[in-house]
């Protein structure tokens, strides 16, 4: 094999020869037709609340969404730059994970509360409220 082919193989731009491929023959990697998920279909998730103090409370929003909880935030602790911040993390999480963002609070409240929801989670907006007790 000339160098060429060995540098075009190394940045797989070569011919791809499926025999050669230690995971072919793996079942874990057939192809099923349909996209993969990490969550299971239909799951009723565990409903978080979260009260953050300051941006360092992100990680308790964070890790629970990442374990497939719906997190419910109450922002009205924070200042408003940093409730932004928050919500721009929390978007990103959704965005990443294929979840939901909610705002649960009306339009003129002092009171500021989101919620995210995992990709399959089966969670009624009317929980997250009961959650975040304004129901």
């Amino acid at each position: 094999m000339s160098f060429s082919n060995s540098l075009k193989e190394f940045f797989g731009l070569g011919q791809y020869d499926p025999s050669v491929d230690p995971y072919y023959d793996d079942p874990a990697y057939e192809e099923t037709g349909t996209s993969y998920s990490r969550a299971p279909r239909d799951y009723t998730a565990a409903i978080i609340s979260v009260r953050p103090r300051d941006y360092n409370d992100a990680k308790d929003i964070g890790e629970p969404f990442r374990d497939g909880d719906a997190v419910v935030m109450d922002l009205s602790s924070v200042d408003k730059p940093t409730a932004m911040r928050l919500i721009d993390f929390a978007a990103g999480l959704c965005f990443a994970a294929r979840g939901k963002m909610h705002k649960l609070s009306r339009t003129g409240d002092d009171l500021l509360v989101f919620a995210i929801v995992p990709e399959n989670a089966r969670t009624s907006v009317g929980e997250l409220e009961r959650a975040a007790h304004l129901r």
